[in-house]
Formats: structure tokens, sequence, C-alpha cells
């Protein structure tokens, strides 16, 4: 027979409990609210990209010739070729081997290429990647080039049409890897899949949060709140336009 003290233990401990869980519950809901948040504390880029390109036509000649008869000239988001990176052009990355991902409009090309670069301008490494079904989103990762910590790399992608060789127009970028702290990494380790991309995407981390997003995404289909999420992610780096293209060409890494 319990003592009335033991009685006010179990009714304490079963308080405590519940406000522990509502709190959780509030911190994950809150957390799942958030959309990606550029990072303050890191120096800007040592490297630049010409012009602040962020996207081109990324079309072939004969999809110009066809375009200048129709009379279409300006370009929308959803018709240009476009890095998926944040507005200031710089994402970062806590992998030796990130997964660089973009969108390809509708195009007459047959693949694209992706090349790296380091911060003298040299390219280190380049992939091809043959195109089946535009518009599309694609990705590569270049496994042999495990990037540097603290150093930022320019990636760039062009069209490669009937020719064989890659066209003038093409889209670039720039990531940075960085260490995590053990806070963030404590934090991952105990996260489920969907609350690791809210712990990327409020940390700044952008490649990371991407990825695991649309893996996924590419699971899960039919999911409507995968679906938010992607949209509000891309929206959060003016990139809304290109939520609902398809992930046909997407592998899943992890």
């Amino acid at each position: 027979m319990f003592s009335k003290y033991s009685y006010r233990y179990f009714v304490l401990l079963a308080i405590a409990t519940f406000w522990e869980t509502l709190a959780f519950s509030v911190f994950v809901a809150d957390t799942r609210a958030q959309t990606f948040e550029p990072p303050t504390s890191n120096p800007t880029p040592t490297i630049s990209i010409g012009g602040g390109r962020r996207g081109s036509d990324g079309q072939c000649m004969k999809d110009i010739n066809i375009q200048s008869r129709s009379g279409k000239i300006k370009k929308s988001l959803d018709q240009q070729l476009i890095p998926l990176i944040p507005n200031n052009k710089i994402g970062l990355t806590i992998s030796a081997n990130p997964i660089l991902s973009a969108y390809i409009p509708e195009t007459s090309a047959i693949a694209v290429e992706v090349t790296l670069e380091n911060m003298q301008g040299k390219g280190i490494s380049s992939k091809r990647i043959e195109l089946t079904n535009t518009p599309s989103v694609v990705n590569v990762q270049f496994e042999t080039t495990p990037l540097e910590v603290g150093k930022d790399y320019k990636w760039l992608i062009s069209v490669i049409c009937e020719t064989g060789d890659p066209e003038d127009n093409f889209s670039e970028g720039i990531i940075r890897r960085i260490k995590p702290d053990s806070t963030l990494m404590n934090k991952l380790e105990k996260a489920s899949a969907i609350e690791k991309v809210y712990i990327y995407a409020k940390s700044g981390i952008w490649y990371e949060a991407i990825a695991d997003l649309v893996n996924l995404r590419l699971s899960e289909p039919s999911n409507p709140e995968l679906k938010t999420n992607w949209l509000n992610l891309l929206k959060s780096s003016s990139l809304e336009s290109l939520a609902n293209a398809p992930l046909n060409n997407y592998k899943a890494f992890r």
C-alpha cells in the first residue's frame, strides 16, 4: 500500500513526464516549421562566380532557334539551368563527398557536364550525366575527390548537345566544407531522418538538407508533408518555382 508521500511522488513524476513530452513536441513542431537559414558566422567566399551567375538558359542551339522563331525571349526560372544553391550562391556541407543537385529545364541536350574547381580555378574533377527526361532534378557526387575542410570550391554545370561538346551556357555555385561541432553531431545522432533535414536547414548546412529531403521524397513520393517541406526549403532560397520538377534523374545515395 502506497503512502501519501509515494502517491505525491508518482503524481509529480507523471506531471514532469507530461511537460517533458509536451516540450519535446513543441520543439519538434517548431523545428519542422523551420526553412533554410543561411549562416551568418562564416566568412565571405574566397572565390567568385562570374557576373553573379546563378542560372542560364542551358539550351542547345536547336532550342534557341525554335524559341527565337516563337518569339520567346525572357526566361522564367523553370526554363533555366539552375544549380540548387542558396540565394547567396554559397552552400555549406559537412561531407567530404557531398551530393550536388541541379534543375535541368526542358531541353534537347543529351547530357550535362558537372565540373568541380578548386580555389585557383583549376578543374579537379568532372562528370557527365546522361539525360532521359527533362525537366528534372539531377545530381552528382565526386566520390574520389574529397573536399578539404575550410576551403571553397566552385562547381559548374553545362549542357552537352548533339555535337558532343559542352555549350557556352552554364550555371555555377560555390560549396564550402565545414567541420561540425560536437553539439550538432549529438543532435544529428539522436534525430530521425526528417528531423535531420530540419537540423541541417536551421544550421545553414544546405547540401545535406537538400540531399536528405530528396531521398525522403523518393521513398515516400505521395507524402504531402514531405512535398510541403520541399516547397518550403526551395522557397527559402527563391527556388519555389522548381518544386514540382520530377526527381526521376535523382539517385538515392543515403
